[in-house]
């Protein structure tokens, strides 16, 4: 399996799960690598991406500043989880407002850790 089929394949894997509307890889300049959405997507779903495009070097910069590996905001409709893949990559699921934190973040860290041994 090469580099993209891997990464691709873990962001659908993870996008999978019932809550997740959303899993996005981000460089931390705010370009996208690779994603998987839902087939139904709705308008504030394309807006909480562009908000998750707009600040994800500002949140990777916090993470880098504070040693943090994962950082969750909780907005008015969903739930943003940024996790860190390597220096330069962020692994950004968007889940719906009633998803099992705890099983998010669990789920997106053995994501992240799949995702970087692609690299």
């Amino acid at each position: 399996m090469n580099f993209s089929q891997g990464i691709g394949s873990e962001l659908m894997d993870l996008n999978h799960l019932d809550e997740v509307e959303a899993a996005i890889l981000f460089r931390i300049d705010g370009d996208v690598v690779d994603s998987s959405f839902k087939e139904e997507y709705s308008h504030n779903l394309l807006r909480t991406i562009q908000w998750c495009k707009a600040n994800v070097d500002k949140v990777s910069l916090e993470m880098k500043s504070n040693n943090l590996n994962k950082v969750t905001y909780e907005l008015s409709e969903f739930c943003v989880i940024f996790y860190v893949v390597n220096s330069i990559l962020i692994l950004t699921t968007i889940a719906s407002k009633n998803a099992n934190l705890s099983l998010l973040s669990i789920e997106s860290k053995r994501k992240a850790l799949l995702i970087s041994n692609y690299l």
